[in-house]
């Protein structure tokens, strides 16, 4: 009998307060008409309607943002590859590189834009069959039509090793026999960059 009393007691606790969450959120609606208006209110402005809690402030303030962003959908930005240029300064304006040498995935749906990037562990390139695994997986789990590689180098020679092209032969040869095409493998430094397709090698 004790516990029913405690959750009845903390149900109408509950209850009072989604009451004046409803009854604050309907005066800020007679007072701001638009969503736009009631995004940017600040912690002042919701403290003057609301009350002086902080907690209750707080809440308030999620709940307005969720609306905010229920109501207005917010536009997506789409990066369309066209060149291997493109790539380049997608990286360069997108992606930052912490390491020598690293490696990322880029996806792109049937209309070439990019919709995914994944970094690829050093580890994982020692091995054919393992780095086959890692970016074809990731294609496949988000989607993608195509994929482009890039590997990023802070600084030295641009140019691929015979092991690199190769090894990026080997994975654009059963990208083709499975149906999702690798469009291009791109070594970039930070002053100039290297494309496998602009050169013939894929």
């Amino acid at each position: 009998m004790r516990m029913h009393h405690i959750t009845r007691k903390t149900l109408h606790q509950h209850i009072l307060k989604e009451a004046q969450l409803i009854d604050t959120i309907d005066t800020l609606m007679a007072t701001y008409s638009h969503p736009q208006e009631l995004a940017s209110l600040s912690d002042d402005d919701i403290q003057r309607i609301a009350g002086s809690n902080a907690t209750f402030t707080k809440q308030l303030r999620t709940t307005l943002r969720l609306a905010h962003l229920l109501a207005v959908p917010q536009r997506r930005q789409h990066f369309t590859v066209r060149l291997p240029r493109d790539v380049v300064q997608y990286c360069r304006s997108n992606i930052t590189s912490c390491d020598e040498r690293t490696t990322f995935l880029i996806g792109l749906n049937t209309k070439n834009m990019i919709t995914t990037t994944e970094c690829i562990p050093e580890e994982t390139m020692q091995s054919v069959t393992t780095y086959q695994r890692a970016v074809f997986r990731h294609l496949i789990i988000h989607k993608c039509a195509s994929g482009i590689l890039v590997h990023m180098r802070s600084a030295g020679d641009i140019n691929p090793s015979q092991e690199e092209v190769s090894l990026v032969k080997q994975i654009t040869d059963t990208s083709d026999t499975i149906g999702l095409s690798i469009l291009d493998s791109i070594v970039l430094s930070e002053s100039d960059f290297f494309s496998f397709k602009e050169h013939g090698l894929i």
